[in-house]
């Protein structure tokens, strides 16, 4: 799962990428990455996803349930 998320935050890196992802209906999916049951590894991909997708998509990020709801987000030092 750790290698689908990187070759698709790899994707994402083109901006025409970022909307045809955001269109094929991916946010929903990262979300579920962000949940607290899955790993540390798939919980950084997501973020990492969403982060590469806010710099042409925020709209669909802010609009997304559950995308930014903190409560999802765990960062350990």
């Amino acid at each position: 799962m750790v290698l689908a998320s990187q070759a698709l935050n790899a994707l994402a890196v083109t901006d025409d990428n970022k909307l045809k992802i955001v269109e094929a209906g991916a946010l929903p999916h990262y979300v579920k990455l962000l949940s607290p049951d899955r790993d540390d590894d798939l919980q950084a991909e997501a973020t990492t996803g969403l982060w590469t997708l806010t710099f042409k998509c925020k709209d669909n990020i802010f609009k997304e349930p559950g995308c930014l709801d903190g409560h999802y987000l765990i960062i350990s030092l």
